[in-house]
């Protein structure tokens, strides 16, 4: 009877933590999601930025040659 009783502690401990994990796993897969497209965002804004000062840059060599 006591080992019936721990087997079944351990199964449903088993079960609890597969249905936790299962259960949270969308929300890290969500968090993981979320933090590259904050990667994205910032290379894209990095990037806009750089070809903003290259063609500032440019028009200031350019000029002063001129």
């Amino acid at each position: 009877m006591k080992s019936i009783i721990i087997a079944a502690s351990v199964l449903g401990a088993t079960a609890a933590g597969v249905f936790w994990y299962m259960k949270n796993r969308h929300r890290a897969d969500a968090a993981l999601n979320d933090v590259k497209e904050a990667a994205r965002n910032a290379y894209n804004r990095m990037y806009k930025q750089g070809k903003k000062a290259a063609r500032k840059t440019n028009a200031m060599v350019n000029e002063s040659l001129a």
